[in-house]
């Protein structure tokens, strides 16, 4: 059977001035999933467990697998927009045409619904939790962000096993064994990009040029980059103010593209202050894109890839030509990276 390499990211929820209840996060979506909804249980129904996605009318979020054992709760999330249609392109045969070029522009595109009783899935992701700790193999459309808001959802509207006022937010962390045993090893931590609005495809023979705009913090800035700071347009909007950026925009030369890059460091002497301003850094910082993140240590720059805890892992596939993942090995490798991430002391078991 066919295999595929998987990064397993680790994250943990993070209890703050009663933002979640003593009771462990696994424990929490076990007492959501055995919540009853009129005549069953919200884990007997999948409906029961369909949920919109803010920001994108017509979008849907839902467990649908789903494994309980005795320490951890397993299971997968998926994205889907009913009704939706996906392109086709029909083939046809060459000898039907003159020319190898008459053939490729002889290929229809087309669009077609799922078949009745189906719906197009448009992302899967598979997790684990296992008391606070929390292990996702995410997709480009189902990373930590949407799992936060889908188990808030999940916990808090849909079956209230938390208060009205909690919610779930699952904290990344900084993996030791790259940025240092240390947290204080840390000088900043980068993050931004290219504004996608100014680039431009280059007239050749001239290459696309850069400009650069830097802007560097020493206070705890993880409130306000989690509040909008994601993005490099936000970035260059709250420095200039939206109508000055926007001026900027417009300005740019087609063969430039805007770049920006947000610097966060710090000048401290307490180690305790240190430490405390980086885990503060990793919260806010915790839904940027491993692309956008760069962390600078006494050993040089480690993307954010690699900064963040994570594990590289082999999971089997449903069949050779399957892009499904298997179910039971997923799960299997997700406690296997748990047990070594405790084994290696890179997590504690303690919540």
């Amino acid at each position: 059977m066919s295999n595929k390499r998987c990064k397993i990211h680790y994250r943990k929820l993070r209890r703050a001035e009663g933002s979640f209840p003593k009771e462990q996060l696994s424990n929490r979506i076990v007492a959501a999933l055995r919540t009853s909804k009129g005549a069953e249980a919200v884990g007997d129904r999948v409906d029961h467990r369909v949920a919109d996605v803010p920001r994108n009318q017509g979008y849907k979020r839902f467990v649908n697998f789903f494994h309980i054992a005795d320490d951890c709760v397993f299971g997968d999330v998926c994205l889907f927009s009913p009704g939706q249609m996906q392109a086709l392109l029909q083939l046809s045969e060459d000898h039907e045409h003159p020319t190898l070029d008459d053939a490729m522009r002889a290929w229809t595109i087309a669009e077609s619904r799922a078949p009745d009783g189906h719906e197009y899935l448009h992302a899967i992701s598979y997790w684990l939790a296992i008391g606070d700790h929390f292990y996702q193999i995410q997709h480009t459309s189902l990373q930590a962000k949407a799992m936060e808001e889908y188990l808030t959802w999940l916990l808090r509207d849909q079956t209230k096993v938390i208060s009205s006022k909690q919610f779930v937010e699952l904290q990344s962390e900084f993996d030791r064994d790259q940025v240092g045993t240390d947290l204080g090893d840390v000088k900043s931590v980068e993050i931004g990009g290219l504004v996608p609005e100014t680039i431009h495809e280059p007239e050749p023979p001239q290459a696309t040029s850069g400009e650069v705009l830097e802007y560097e913090a020493h206070e705890r800035l993880a409130d306000k980059l989690a509040a909008g700071w994601g993005k490099a347009r936000q970035i260059v909007q709250d420095i200039l103010g939206e109508a000055e950026a926007e001026k900027l925009f417009a300005a740019m030369p087609p063969d430039a593209a805007l770049e920006v890059t947000v610097n966060i460091g710090y000048r401290a002497t307490k180690r305790k202050f240190n430490k405390e301003f980086m885990g503060n850094l990793a919260t806010g910082l915790r839904n940027a894109p491993d692309g956008e993140l760069r962390v600078r240590g006494r050993d040089g720059e480690i993307k954010g890839d690699d900064a963040r805890l994570a594990s590289d892992m082999t999971v089997r596939k449903m069949s050779e030509t399957s892009s499904l993942l298997d179910m039971e090995h997923a799960r299997a490798q997700m406690l296997e990276v748990h047990r070594r991430f405790l084994h290696d002391g890179k997590i504690s078991a303690d919540n």
